[in-house]
């Protein structure tokens, strides 16, 4: 009996070996492969800044820079700068007229991916920085693009309007004001955004914030504490979308308008994600 359950534990354990090695023998033997093959190197003509974004991926590596400046790529850098392009002719016929160039860009994590990679962007006109997100496929293909550049063309017009609207409420005494678009967006919002988009809510997701400066010269802590929660029923009664930041100013309007800088006696913030929506509920 002892030497039957032998035998079939040593069949079992065989058939065992065999069905493990079936399952992983191709991965092993791919691996080795990949360590084996040597990779080959393909001619591509590049333009300068494809040139020294594969440069700063290589953290300026002698021998890579070499190679990059030969327009010798290895086909990893090939799908690399395949990705790059792509992103440029997104950007680039969203924001016609405005050129591009990408700083540096993070990578996944290493136990698994995060379904994007960021870009760190750059606009050689108007010198705004920015970040890009490119999302790829199952397949680890490039997908679509987001970003933060709509920004540039609507947040100063949308925080003067949501000034403006508060003036009509009989808030006095703002002479500033200031925006920036808080979510990344895509092909739905380019160049030819406008603020009665975002008024309109034709882009639910949009959160704007806006910074509102007012001259209190003179006025208490406290002061500006009460009319900072009076200011916030008003753009309750506004309901727009976005987070809000109420700046009391220890100036005048003169100094306020002369200077670029403020010097702050309070700051009111409030949120308005939901004002308006239970009601209609």
């Amino acid at each position: 009996m002892g030497k039957h359950i032998e035998k079939m534990v040593f069949i079992v354990c065989g058939i065992c070996t065999l069905l493990l090695l079936l399952k992983i023998g191709p991965k092993v033997i791919n691996f080795i492969q990949g360590f084996v093959t040597k990779p080959t190197l393909t001619y591509c003509e590049m333009t300068e800044r494809e040139r020294e974004f594969l440069k700063a991926e290589s953290d300026y590596h002698e021998a890579d820079v070499k190679r990059y400046d030969e327009g010798m790529l290895y086909s990893s850098e090939m799908k690399e700068l395949e990705w790059v392009r792509k992103l440029y002719k997104d950007l680039e016929e969203r924001y016609p007229g405005y050129q591009f160039q990408i700083t540096w860009k993070t990578h996944t994590g290493m136990f698994g991916p995060l379904g994007f990679y960021v870009y760190y962007m750059k606009e050689e006109t108007t010198e705004r920085e920015f970040r890009a997100y490119v999302y790829y496929d199952d397949q680890g293909d490039y997908d679509y693009e987001e970003d933060y550049f709509y920004g540039y063309f609507v947040e100063e017009e949308y925080a003067a309007y949501v000034g403006e609207l508060l003036k009509e409420k009989g808030v006095d005494k703002i002479v500033k004001t200031g925006g920036v678009m808080l979510t990344v967006m895509g092909k739905e919002c380019d160049s030819s955004i406008t603020v009665e988009e975002i008024v309109n809510e034709h882009i639910e997701e949009m959160s704007p914030a806006v910074r509102i400066y007012l001259a209190a010269k003179g006025m208490t802590e406290e002061e500006c504490k009460k009319q900072g929660e009076e200011i916030q029923e008003k753009l309750e009664e506004i309901n727009l979308r976005g987070v809000y930041y109420i700046h009391f100013c220890d100036m005048t309007e003169e100094e306020m308008v002369s200077s670029e800088d403020t010097i702050d006696i309070y700051i009111h913030s409030c949120e308005s994600w939901n004002w308006g929506k239970e009601d209609e509920e």
